[in-house]
């Protein structure tokens, strides 16, 4: 996603939710934190900011609302976030005080300052919105870099849809940012995953962070990897603790290349549970 969320503290201890004994387990790791989403309303504040992360980055067209129960709520077990055509006029954010007339509102969540992951895996099952112009994203971003701004610290993007062409519609994304890669240009490619059922069916989006390589799993198979090279941040800043952030974008330097269709929104993502794992201490 490209956006420049900053400056977080550190987040707070682990807990393992009420549900989660119902959790897959794997190999050479613990469960050490679970969210179900049961309940009503909002989601839990002890470990959710809900929207309003400061503005517009990507000349996307929405507006996060914050603590908005139509874009932002759980039902059913499930934390739902919705996409809907709401024109109104705000401003554009981020130490702007433009003007900016937003064509949608949208749901967002995001564990900043609050609940942060540092190695070890994380699981959330999701089903995601798909169709041209909707731009839903799973992501990291450093709670408090040391290193500075975006994207000195990094980003890890788990997973991110957009229209694409042809067979890409059913397509997902993954990859990471880092100072090399985007201040040097050394680009490299995204891992895919592909499924004609994104937006019907609940699929798992993964990271498996270890010290010196990530991988990036979709329905337990492993699409991307990135590896440590070299000791500096701008090769691998993927040493400090790292938030959430689960969002549906409109539009945008990316989500918008192939036009936005208005017709098909409200859209919406479902997210049935986000688990974290440590490895166990032999």
């Amino acid at each position: 996603m490209k956006t420049l969320i900053m400056g977080c503290l550190v987040a707070s201890s682990l807990q393992v939710g009420a549900f989660a004994q119902e959790a897959v387990s794997y190999p050479g790791y613990r469960l050490a934190w679970a969210e179900e989403f049961e309940g009503a309303g909002l989601p839990d504040s002890n470990y959710w900011n809900t929207g309003d992360t400061g503005g517009v980055i990507n000349n996307e067209w929405q507006d996060y609302r914050k603590e908005n129960l139509n874009c932002t709520r759980l039902e059913d077990g499930k934390l739902i976030l919705t996409a809907y055509k709401d024109p109104h006029k705000g401003v554009r954010g981020w130490g702007s005080k433009e003007d900016y007339h937003f064509k949608f509102s949208s749901g967002e969540v995001h564990s900043c300052g609050k609940k942060t992951f540092k190695y070890g895996r994380i699981d959330v099952s999701a089903k995601i919105p798909t169709g041209r112009g909707v731009w839903p994203a799973i992501w990291l971003m450093p709670d408090k870099s040391p290193y500075g701004g975006w994207p000195n610290g990094g980003e890890i993007d788990v997973m991110e849809y957009v229209w694409g062409d042809g067979e890409k519609h059913n397509t997902v994304y993954s990859t990471v940012h880092t100072f090399d890669i985007d201040k040097n240009g050394n680009k490299i490619a995204s891992g895919l995953g592909h499924s004609v059922t994104l937006d019907s069916e609940f699929h798992l989006y993964s990271l498996v962070w270890e010290e010196e390589r990530l991988d990036i799993l979709f329905d337990n198979q492993v699409i991307f990897t990135f590896r440590k090279q070299g000791g500096s941040y701008k090769t691998w800043p993927f040493d400090q603790p790292f938030y959430l952030i689960m969002n549906i974008a409109v539009g945008g330097s990316w989500g918008g290349t192939w036009g936005v269709d208005e017709s098909i929104f409200p859209k919406t993502m479902e997210v049935d549970y986000v688990r974290y794992y440590e490895k166990e201490i032999k």
